[in-house]
């Protein structure tokens, strides 16, 4: 049975449906009022007298306030960033900044959170990238790393992008407090889908982009960097708008490098206000529909096909089958993910397949009875397999 305020929520947002879409982890649908405020921005932008001049201003601070309650921080903590590989990198120019030593990652990471490192082994670092165990990132293994006392940064996802295993932040941050290592979290994969709140968990740098769970535009995200690692970060980019006076046109600073202080010191320069605009809308209404109906509606979605693949021979969970330790994406180990792939396309589904596992991704616009659904066609391609 799906949630009553979900359901009002796809019939408004998401009127012309035609297919069970199980691929929010690649991209999510934009709502019906994100593509309407987008559209009618860049409409007016056509006409002359269209957009007034204070509106791009207003529609960014609108992004970094949006941001800012859903991560339950000031708004003057977030920068707004194109993707979560700038966010990243904002925690790789962090580290390198000081001495070298030892930065760990799992295996099985997206690229994204390993190559910003990679890069820094020519400095002098270190990456120790850590096996995983049972498909699943060693997080004893890499808390273990940290008593090495010259770990510098430890990077991993909330939630992986192949096998959906969802990280103990808590414990991790915790970890990384104690050994005076910096935490850094790829949060693409868990936002939208569980509650994440940076500081409670002693994360120093969080980084994501918007188009997945978010239900943003590509190249819209955003970054939370720890106010007391701000005076060690040098900005990524030195930007006319990171510095005081930036945006005064009338009356301009000179040339002087006064940072601003607050995150926009982070942003690269001029940024795609119709996008960061999207990004406001679309966390708007997910905030208002309320992160704890949607991680409800989430579980109950995944759970005919979780129980379907406990009891199917010939099917393996990957994704654990503890909620905790679980964000959006279930993943299912198969002997044939690219023939159940086509099964399902074949049936009006859409889903992936990721290193190797079939990915379902299903997100607030996906009920009960379409999963339901989907678990029938699955277990019908299994018996004609």
């Amino acid at each position: 049975m799906t949630d009553s305020a979900i359901a009002d929520f796809r019939r408004r947002e998401y009127p012309e449906f035609d297919a069970v879409f199980l691929n929010s982890a690649s991209y999510g649908l934009l709502p019906r009022s994100t593509t309407d405020a987008v559209t009618s921005l860049t409409r007016r932008r056509n006409r002359p007298l269209g957009v007034p001049d204070a509106e791009p201003g207003a529609a960014l601070r609108r992004a970094r306030r949006a941001a800012g309650r859903l991560l339950d921080v000031p708004s003057r903590e977030i920068a707004l960033v194109p993707n979560t590989t700038f966010g990243i990198q904002l925690a790789a120019n962090l580290v390198g900044a000081g001495p070298p030593g030892r930065i760990v990652v799992s295996a099985g990471e997206f690229p994204a959170n390993v190559l910003p490192w990679l890069a820094l082994e020519s400095r002098g670092f270190t990456v120790d990238v850590v096996a995983l165990r049972e498909d699943r990132p060693d997080e004893d293994a890499m808390v273990a790393r940290l008593s090495s006392g010259d770990v510098r940064a430890v990077s991993i996802s909330a939630v992986q992008y192949a096998s959906g295993v969802r990280a103990d932040l808590a414990r991790m941050g915790a970890a990384c407090r104690r050994a005076g290592a910096l935490f850094v979290v790829d949060a693409i994969q868990a936002l939208g889908t569980v509650p994440l709140a940076p500081r409670e968990l002693g994360i120093d740098v969080l980084a994501t982009g918007g188009q997945k769970w978010l239900l943003a535009p590509w190249g819209s995200g955003f970054a939370w960097v720890a106010p007391h690692r701000w005076e060690h970060l040098p900005p990524p980019v030195v930007s006319w708008l990171a510095v005081e006076g930036g945006t005064s046109y009338t009356t301009r600073n000179g040339y002087a490098l006064d940072y601003l202080g607050d995150a926009r010191r982070f942003e690269p320069a001029t940024l795609g206000v119709q996008d960061y605009l999207g990004l406001a809308v679309s966390l708007e209404t997910l905030l208002e529909l309320g992160l704890e109906r949607i991680r409800a509606h989430h579980l109950a979605v995944q759970r005919p096909l979780v129980e379907w693949a406990e009891g199917r021979e010939g099917v393996r969970l990957v994704t654990p089958v503890e909620e905790a330790r679980r964000g959006g994406i279930v993943a299912l180990d198969t002997r044939d993910p690219e023939g159940a792939l086509r099964a399902l396309e074949n049936a009006g589904v859409r889903a992936a397949v990721r290193d190797g596992f079939l990915r379902f991704a299903p997100h607030v616009y996906v009920s009960v009875d379409e999963m339901e659904r989907t678990v029938e066609v699955l277990d019908a391609w299994m018996v004609g397999d």
